[in-house]
């Protein structure tokens, strides 16, 4: 089992030629970036072709490279040295698979963990190193796609890279998205906060100090988890047929990065119509401004003022809320960064991940 690092020497060529990697990448890259490299440059070292490919967002093409060097990385770390999982959530004995996925549906939820370490700390019947260590802060990272799809290649895999670099055992979701609708997403990531914090041991985290990291409608889908949590835990315990406590799946802090918060005025109306298929009834319950109590899990917020997809007032507002209700929080407005910018580098948003990191300290 030889470990491979992908680099810019490789060509797109070289990488789809691993197995299972086409598969994996629908998910971790998409089939629509793949579809961003030419087929006249895909023999060459991804060096050269970012040189002459160019990206439909007027940005360096550097920055699709990237992300499919991330995403391959991440295939081969499931598919090859099995150093992360794809815990399929509805069914925590199997892995999730590119076969799960063609089924759609609940079959199609998985969470992509770190090093799976189950049963690693005891050797002999005695404690090893692994057994001893501090537990670390963990988090669970929600990509955003507009409750459309879930957009690994820019807020999963360099994100998850980043908080590791940074001391988190990190984790990822992949929830369900149209046609499936409220409450699907956050049933999902709430079981995805019951693994973690079940199996916290096995993974050297803090059962009692897990993040819900979550960007644009991932940041709507992490911030309505503890607005709604007894009610997603009745249903869990319905549909699961196991007792599950608002405790279990409540999270310890939030990280929403230009968030959708709102449905009322200045809201992102595909999230809407995406999560709820248009209900109307829903626009008032599912804006989570008005839904803050004053139990809300502390929280960090940011968002760009040259955002024009989600209005910055959807974190504003949501500031005025936790402020209202007593909640320790941080909301950042940079002038730059727009839309989608994950960890923000090159734009004055890039500041957030150092001022994330100081206020959950």
């Amino acid at each position: 089992m030889s470990c491979v690092n992908f680099t810019r020497y490789h060509s797109f060529n070289d990488i789809m030629k691993r197995p299972d990697m086409k598969d994996y990448l629908t998910i971790f890259f998409s089939e629509n970036n793949m579809d961003l490299f030419p087929e006249e440059l895909r023999h060459l070292p991804l060096a050269l072709a970012e040189q002459t490919a160019v990206s439909p967002w007027n940005k360096p093409f550097t920055e699709v490279v990237n992300q499919l060097l991330d995403a391959a990385q991440t295939v081969w770390d499931i598919t090859n040295t099995h150093t992360r999982r794809c815990v399929s959530l509805w069914d925590e004995e199997t892995d999730w698979t590119p076969e799960l996925e063609r089924k759609g549906g609940k079959n199609s939820v998985f969470l992509l963990t770190p090093e799976y370490e189950k049963d690693r700390s005891l050797v002999g019947g005695q404690e090893t190193e692994l057994g001893k260590r501090e537990a670390r802060p963990a988090v669970i990272i929600c990509p955003g796609g507009g409750y459309e799809k879930v957009c690994f290649s820019g807020e999963g895999n360099p994100v998850m890279r980043y908080m590791e670099a940074k001391g988190y055992v990190t984790f990822v979701l992949k929830y369900r998205t149209a046609p499936e609708r409220y409450p699907g997403p956050q049933e999902d990531l709430a079981l995805a906060l019951k693994y973690v914090r079940e199996h916290a041991g096995e993974y050297g985290a803090d059962a009692h100090n897990i993040m819900l990291m979550g960007f644009s409608a991932g940041g709507h889908l992490c911030a309505s988890i503890p607005c709604f949590c007894e009610e997603i835990a009745e249903k869990l315990s319905a549909e699961t047929g196991k007792k599950i406590l608002p405790e279990d799946i409540w999270p310890d802090k939030l990280c929403l990065g230009y968030p959708v918060i709102t449905f009322g005025k200045e809201c992102h109306e595909g999230s809407f119509q995406a999560l709820t298929g248009g209900e109307e009834s829903m626009r008032e319950t599912l804006s989570l401004e008005k839904k803050i109590a004053a139990d809300y899990p502390p929280a960090f917020l940011w968002a760009c003022g040259d955002d024009t997809c989600v209005p910055v007032s959807n974190a504003v507002r949501m500031g005025e809320a936790l402020k209202e209700a007593g909640i320790r929080y941080e909301l950042c407005v940079y002038p730059t960064g727009g839309h989608g910018c994950n960890l923000a580098f090159g734009n004055s948003a890039c500041r957030w991940t150092e001022k994330m990191i100081q206020f959950m300290k």
